[in-house]
């Protein structure tokens, strides 16, 4: 063990979290219940500690040297972990069930999540539970930073994080998306050639869909789809569909459950799928409660628009 282990105390780093994340010594400090002397001297006391600089108070405020840039993350994860140790030995002793912080892509958290959830639940009503929407570039940083416990999303193009285990839970179909009004809406055996007059609203790259609709159009000896908006927001989509003759691509519960007169255009030259997985971080033993979700994950798959797989 790292005799120098001693240097890391939770209640000092909890103060250092307070600081950055207000941003100011005194609103820290009065969220703490603590005095701004008191605040500051366990600071200072961490940074002897340590021996670097982790805070500078300039002009315009606290700003974060690099040392304390580096102890951010760390620090989140840490006092993550000692919550989750909390909350799993009250569990043990029935004073409480802890709680569960999910991550989801808006496909995911179109129903599958919520149908899982129905069940989770109604079998576990004392977990708290706390449920996010974003992306990737945000998820799994907090996923990381121990801010979630188990995120539900797509698989990145890029180096995976070797801490993180990914399980494949559903394989949803997506569809070319267009308002009921379009040129092309009703017409069989849609090609390449007949998308190409026409804008797209899709999301940024390295998005794997766009990835593979762009190799649709290569393969063919076409132009990209000519996007005129990237959007990470599935209901900015849908709107925006809903009243242009633009393009986009949406997994099908998207297309079923948006209200706005979208259909599937007939677009049989490549079967996009959206394959949706369960990601945590490996940290020994699975949680119970997220292992729970995950069966009740499980037990969903068969009634959700995708396939469910080991």
């Amino acid at each position: 063990m790292n005799k120098n282990l001693h240097r890391l105390d939770l209640r000092q780093l909890r103060h250092f979290i307070a600081v950055v994340h207000t941003g100011s010594f005194s609103m820290a400090a009065e969220n703490l219940r603590l005095t701004q002397p008191a605040l500051s001297k366990s600071i200072r006391s961490m940074e002897q500690s340590l021996g670097v600089r982790l805070l500078d108070r300039g002009p315009t405020g606290i700003q974060v040297t690099l040392f304390g840039q580096r102890l951010i993350g760390y620090s989140e994860l840490l006092l993550s972990l000692a919550d989750e140790a909390v909350d799993e030995i009250d569990a043990m002793r029935g004073a409480r069930r802890g709680s569960l912080r999910i991550g989801g892509m808006p496909a995911a958290l179109k129903k599958l999540i919520p149908d899982a959830l129905v069940r989770f639940t109604a079998a576990r009503p004392d977990v708290s539970l706390v449920i996010h929407e974003g992306l990737n570039e945000v998820m799994l940083p907090q996923l990381f930073n121990g801010k979630l416990d188990i995120v539900f999303t797509v698989k990145p193009t890029d180096i995976l994080n070797e801490d993180f285990e990914w399980r494949l839970v559903l394989n949803e179909p997506v569809e070319i998306v267009a308002h009921k009004s379009h040129p092309l809406a009703g017409r069989r055996k849609l090609t390449p050639e007949d998308l190409v007059p026409y804008n797209w609203v899709l999301p940024p790259l390295p998005e794997p869909d766009r990835i593979t609709l762009d190799g649709v159009f290569r393969a063919a000896g076409l132009p990209k789809p000519r996007v005129v908006m990237e959007t990470t927001s599935v209901t900015f989509m849908t709107s925006m569909i809903a009243r242009t003759q633009h393009l986009a691509y949406l997994t099908r519960a998207s297309v079923e459950g948006s209200g706005m007169g979208l259909v599937a255009l007939d677009f049989k030259e490549v079967s996009l799928t959206r394959n949706i997985f369960a990601v945590f971080r490996r940290k020994g033993e699975l949680r119970p409660t997220v292992s729970a979700l995950l069966r009740e994950i499980e037990r969903t798959g068969g009634t959700t628009t995708g396939v469910l797989l080991e």
